[in-house]
């Protein structure tokens, strides 16, 4: 909160090391033998939810990079203009495709990363109010985040609860440059629908993958025979005897470039859709590690018997204190998915205690999650938006620095974030969707 918050420093490997200084920083207070507090660091770090999340970034990295390299921004783009959008209109279209983007490619820093690099810039032009339409961009980010089956959020927030993911989606719904671009609809169907139908989430999203791949070669973004698969995946080898054969070879040199020694590296849309979620899950990782440090602690327990005591008394408190406690740790933590992990365990013992279904559970925990990580001016996807910002002036002559969104400015403007909340609250003191585990039984989390 103080980097982000205070000082206005969107950079996530710096949340790291001020994880990595928070969690040196309780080595004074360990009572006993400080091998118990490392260990502890190491109990957490493995758990398989942590990886769970790694894995969900992972894919729908190099999803989301791979099918954004195949123009389908652009098509949505060239769809709204060619629809005569006028200034009006214009951010209730972007939040539609912004919404469909992050639904398909499961990540909405992903979704708001490409909307403020593309869609800003043509919507100032058009005359749009700026914080409207960065308000719909992050808007259609929380949208996809709650309901895409390859979003983080999403699957964390159904192996945490011992739900299945499409049972979980399925039980959401209630709640809540050229044209030739749109035919990245269908990779993206593909994904959706793979994962609906209980697939796992790896394979869900390798076929859309292999399906993206195969169109943007098909539409001539990757040409085969002059640049190769660069696009995609390429290997940037010093000059050498070897490297330059290589590179000349038919089919091996597609994904290979001699460049001078001191440009050498790997790049394509695989590689930097990974890469970029690094510091993320690293980020996750000693989150996990900090709140296995408060459960060993006793810290988590404290808190948990205090709100059953005296809070949570009925199954209606119960739910208003999930919504308002998963409200509480996302105002601390920046990091969407870290939010909900560490919140995670307290959603899942209240929501035992008077049996309340594990959809249900789930629902609650990754919609409150999914909106206010892109609502609080440190959040993750606000900080995502405003760093590509800051990048336009360099990009376009006209966008000038004067143009760029305070965060602390368009919180009031994310729509659907905070429709979300109010949903949940409403759902928690009246019951609307209330689930018990007798009317529902959620399947076993195997695939994931």
């Amino acid at each position: 909160m103080f980097q982000s918050g205070v000082l206005g420093i969107g950079d996530t490997s710096g949340l790291v090391v001020g994880m990595l200084v928070g969690l040196i920083a309780g080595l004074p207070f360990v009572r006993g033998d400080w091998k118990t507090y490392a260990d502890a660091i190491f109990e957490g770090m493995t758990q398989e939810v942590a990886a769970t999340a790694a894995v969900a970034w992972l894919w729908a990295g190099m999803f989301a990079n791979t099918i954004q390299a195949g123009g389908f921004v652009d098509g949505l783009v060239w769809a709204a203009n060619a629809a005569e959008v006028g200034a009006a209109l214009f951010p209730a279209v972007t939040f539609l495709l912004a919404g469909l983007l992050a639904t398909g490619i499961g990540t909405g820093y992903g979704t708001t990363t490409a909307f403020v690099t593309l869609v800003f810039p043509a919507g100032l032009l058009l005359g749009t109010n700026p914080n409207l339409l960065f308000g719909a961009i992050l808007s259609g980010a929380v949208f996809g985040d709650n309901l895409a089956p390859v979003s983080d959020t999403t699957i964390v927030s159904a192996v945490t609860q011992d739900a299945d993911i499409g049972g979980v989606i399925a039980s959401r719904v209630k709640y809540a440059g050229a044209a030739w671009g749109l035919l990245h609809l269908i990779p993206v169907a593909i994904v959706i629908g793979t994962a609906i139908r209980g697939r796992h989430i790896v394979e869900a999203v390798s076929w859309g993958l292999f399906t993206a791949f195969v169109l943007n070669v098909m539409l001539g973004y990757f040409d085969l025979v002059d640049v190769g698969v660069s696009d995609v995946l390429v290997f940037m080898a010093p000059e050498s005897g070897l490297a330059t054969a290589l590179d000349t070879a038919p089919l091996i040199g597609a994904v290979i470039e001699t460049v001078p020694a001191g440009e050498a590296g790997v790049g394509g849309s695989l590689y930097n859709g990974a890469v970029g979620f690094f510091p993320l899950i690293v980020l996750t990782l000693l989150i996990v590690a900090g709140a296995q440090i408060m459960r060993q602690g006793g810290g988590f327990e404290a808190l948990q018997r205090w709100l059953l005591d005296t809070v949570a008394t009925t199954v209606r408190r119960a739910e208003v204190t999930m919504v308002l406690g998963t409200a509480m740790v996302n105002a601390m933590v920046t990091i969407n998915t870290a939010a909900e992990i560490a919140i995670a365990p307290y959603i899942r013992t209240l929501g035992r205690r008077f049996n309340i279904n594990g959809y249900r559970r789930a629902n609650i925990l990754d919609a409150n999650t999914s909106a206010l990580g892109y609502i609080f001016p440190w959040g993750g996807g606000v900080l995502a938006g405003y760093s590509a910002m800051q990048t336009l002036p360099d990009e376009y002559g006209w966008f000038t620095v004067n143009m760029v969104v305070n965060p602390a400015a368009v919180f009031p403007y994310v729509f659907h974030g905070w429709f979300l909340v109010a949903v949940f609250i409403v759902a928690a003191v009246t019951g609307f969707g209330r689930e018990y585990v007798s009317d529902c039984e959620s399947e076993e989390v195997s695939r994931v």
